[in-house]
């Protein structure tokens, strides 16, 4: 799948900042500037800066411009690329149980992904488990109302809400950002996965964007440590 450029100019920029090209503490060539070395749009450089700010490798300063906070080598994260098959293949292989959709006002981590002040989103829950055992995976995927309005999560079967949402909006999706966390099981998880309060667990969190870098979907997903486990295989490039 290709890439979209954006992405692309981004992790050139973050290639930079790693090999001290652009030193941490020291302002980035302005846009203009930037535009011109990577022979694309302003927008394509804003919504490249605009990732990378996201990640915590930039920040913008008053009266400097775009600043390198970090060089991203930090030890308590690791970032790999994979594929969104993995995530169709992931689906096909367990059973979804449907538990409600109803348009609702976001959460704050959710709002904030979504850069959101007001307004609603559509909330879409279930559990998942494999075909022969009990359930692991309490899943809440937020898409804005206006596009997931037609979407019924109810016979969702093993298919993923992301390709639904593609094929009823006659979008294309081309990344999924994943984030994996530790985190305390709450009531509402632990009481659907019958594990005790405050168990540990994975929690993943998937933005869904657009070519243009518009977010489309936001998962959070929660799975019980003690029946999931998360394996990725690398290959060379």
């Amino acid at each position: 799948m290709e890439r979209p450029l954006y992405r692309v100019v981004a992790d050139q920029i973050e290639t930079r900042i790693a090999k001290g090209v652009y030193a941490v503490g020291t302002q980035l060539p302005p846009e203009p500037a930037l535009e011109e070395e990577f022979k694309v749009s302003r927008i394509t450089v804003r919504q490249a800066l605009g990732l990378l700010k996201r990640r915590g490798i930039l920040v913008s300063q008053s009266g400097l411009g775009t600043v390198v906070r970090f060089s991203g080598a930090d030890a308590r994260s690791m970032s790999v690329s994979g594929s969104m098959r993995d995530l169709i293949y992931y689906a096909a292989g367990t059973r979804y149980e449907p538990l409600d959709r109803e348009a609702v006002k976001p959460p704050a981590e959710v709002a904030a992904a979504f850069g959101m002040r007001l307004g609603r989103l559509m909330r879409f829950r279930g559990l998942r488990g494999w075909p022969s055992s009990g359930k692991f995976g309490f899943e809440a995927v937020y898409i804005p109302e206006a596009l997931g309005r037609d979407l019924d999560n109810s016979r969702l079967g093993n298919a993923t809400l992301f390709s639904l949402l593609e094929a009823a909006n006659g979008i294309k999706i081309t990344e999924v950002e994943q984030t994996i966390t530790a985190v305390p099981a709450p009531a509402v998880v632990a009481r659907h996965l019958g594990i005790r309060l405050r168990a540990p667990m994975l929690k993943a969190t998937r933005a869904y964007k657009r070519a243009d870098g518009q977010l489309v979907e936001f998962a959070i997903s929660l799975y019980d440590v003690a029946q999931f486990q998360y394996v990725m295989k690398l290959f060379p490039d």
